[in-house]
This record gives C-alpha cells, structure tokens and sequence, in this order.
C-alpha cells in the first residue's frame, strides 16, 4: 500500500514539473520539431564549413543547415546587403577628395592706355588731275578712310599736276594750299565726324573722313625695348614731264590775289631745260605774260587763252621770272628757274 501511495507521488511531481515548465516557456513544446516515425535522428560533426541559408543566416556546415530544414542560399558566410540608409551612412563617412588645382602661369605686367594714335595714307594717283577719276571714285585713294580721333592722315601728290586737299563747307577743317607733285601734306584729327574734301585745282576730285571717337581701352604687354635700327632715307625721284600751273575757277574777280591763289601754284621752281605748262580752268579768257603789269619784260606771252586751254613755256635760263595776266591784272606768278 505504501509503494503505491509513493509511485503516484513521484507521477504527479514529474507531471507539476512538466505544467511548469510549460507556463514558463509555451513554444516549448509546440515548437519542438516532431520526430518523424522509422528516421533515426542525424548527428553532425563539429566541422566548420560555413554556408548561408535562403533564411538569411549563417549555418556552421551544410549538416545543420539540413538539420534546420533550411535551402542553401550559398556557400560562405552571409553577406548582408546594404540598405539604403546604410549606404548614404557609409558615404558620408567617406574621406572626400580635395580637387588639385595646377599652378597658374605668371601673366606678364600690363598697363591699361589708350590706342596710340596712327597715320593713315591717301595717295592723289597719277592721272587724278584729269577728268574721270571721279566715276570710280578713284581721284584720291582711298576716297573714304575711317580713322580715330588723334589718328594723322598724310596725303601724297603721286600726280605730275599740283593740287590742294581742302575740306568742304563754310568752317573749313582743314586747307593744304597748293601742294606740287611729290610734297606732302598732313592733319590730325582731334573731333569725331565725318570730313568731305576736294581739289580746288580740279573740283571733281573728292574724297571723305570718317573719325571715330575713342571709346574702347587696349593692354599693350610691356616687352623689352629694342634697339631701333636706323633705315637709309628713301629718295624719290622728281616725275618727268612738264609742271602745270593752274588759272582756277574764280581767278578772274578780284581777291585771289590776296592769298596768291590766282595762279596754282603761285611760285613754282624749275630746272633749266623744263617746260612749265599754264592750263585755263576758269570761265574767263587770261594771258600768261612775263613780267608786272608797270613792267612788262617781254620774256614770254602766251597771247589770249580761252577755257580750258593750255600753253607751256620752256625755261633754259636760270633766274627769277615774274608774270601776270594782262586781262586781270591782279593775276600774278612767278617762275624760279635753277
């Protein structure tokens, strides 16, 4: 009696400590993996082969990753993949680069000044003095020159004829005078505008100015000086051929006289052996006659010369020739024969 008494004691303990264990932890025993019927249980070895299941874990060798019921995902340890966030950490907290910037080249010193000023060439072609030129604008070459104000222009007479380069309109800019074949004459522009000139010797030639103001800065590099090398003179030789005198338009009304602009050039000098040819540009008749009108010296006499004739004299004496027009007295020249 006592043996059973104590064999149903021991049960009911084994069956309180069973119910305990069981409010204590519930999955333990429904998440005991059943043993299946007939299958002897697997006993893996201690041997570390690590591989990666599909659940995303690592298993110690591929034996129990079998055990756990897993698929293998690949052999190795699991790699885990970053998210998003973790990526943009790790981005941040790697070291930036600085970008190296290559050294600039020194720049040579410069100075801001304006442009210096130029000078600017117009040639009087040969043959200007005849009629003509003017169709092709080709009387002064070239007819229009755009410059700077400050800029010089320098017009050659590469005519056998005299001329003069005077500008248009009541406040002339600009007067040269008579200037003979082979001179020069210069002017420096200081006011922006635009210029139109002609030949009082030959009005059909004209020609124009067109300054520009100044309103742009350039750099000019300072280099080094250099030596300036001297250049040999250039002589030009004296055309050939006879000098003209001109009786202008206008000669024949008092005043010319006043600026010797009756007979163009007034003076004019020669070598012995040259020919002098006077051409009658005015509506009027005139004489070329040696000497004053108180003292003719009979030397030479073209007789009366109606427009747009010539005479010529050829001069083998050397001296001072002075002669008028016996029509209009005031009309005076003079011839320096050498």
């Amino acid at each position: 009696m006592n043996l059973t008494y104590a064999i149903i004691t021991i049960c009911g303990l084994l069956i309180a400590g069973i119910v305990g264990i069981a409010v204590m932890d519930p999955g333990y025993i429904t998440d005991a993996p059943a043993m299946p019927t007939g299958v002897k249980p697997t006993v893996c070895t201690g041997e570390s082969t690590p591989v990666c299941g599909v659940d995303g874990k690592n298993y110690h060798n591929l034996c129990m990753l079998h055990v756990s019921g897993v698929e293998l995902s690949y052999k190795g340890e699991c790699v885990e993949e970053l998210t998003t966030e973790a990526m943009a950490t790790v981005s941040e907290q790697e070291p930036t680069t600085e970008p190296t910037t290559e050294p600039t080249p020194e720049v040579p010193i410069t100075s801001a000044m304006p442009a210096p000023p130029e000078t600017h060439m117009v040639l009087l072609p040969e043959g200007s003095s005849i009629l003509g030129c003017e169709e092709t604008e080709e009387c002064f070459l070239p007819y229009s020159l755009e410059i700077w104000v400050g800029d010089t222009v320098s017009w050659s007479n590469d005519d056998a004829a005299a001329h003069t380069v005077t500008s248009e309109g009541p406040d002339a800019k600009f007067d040269s005078s008579l200037f003979m074949s082979g001179d020069i004459f210069e002017f420096t522009f200081d006011e922006p505008g635009t210029y139109p000139y002609f030949c009082i010797v030959h009005p059909w030639m004209t020609g124009e100015i067109i300054v520009n103001e100044v309103k742009e800065m350039v750099v000019i590099t300072e280099q080094p000086s250099e030596e300036p090398t001297l250049e040999e003179p250039i002589v030009e030789e004296r055309p050939s051929g006879p000098v003209e005198v001109i009786m202008p338009h206008g000669s024949g009304v008092p005043g010319c006289e006043e600026t010797n602009e009756c007979f163009l050039p007034y003076q004019i000098e020669v070598s012995s052996g040259e020919t002098v040819v006077w051409t009658n540009m005015d509506s009027a008749a005139h004489t070329v006659t040696s000497g004053l009108a108180s003292n003719p010296d009979g030397n030479f006499d073209s007789g009366m010369m109606m427009v747009d004739e010539s005479w010529e004299s050829t001069f083998t004496d050397s001296g001072e020739y002075d002669y008028y027009c016996m029509l209009h007295p005031w009309m005076t020249g003079k011839v320096i024969v050498s």
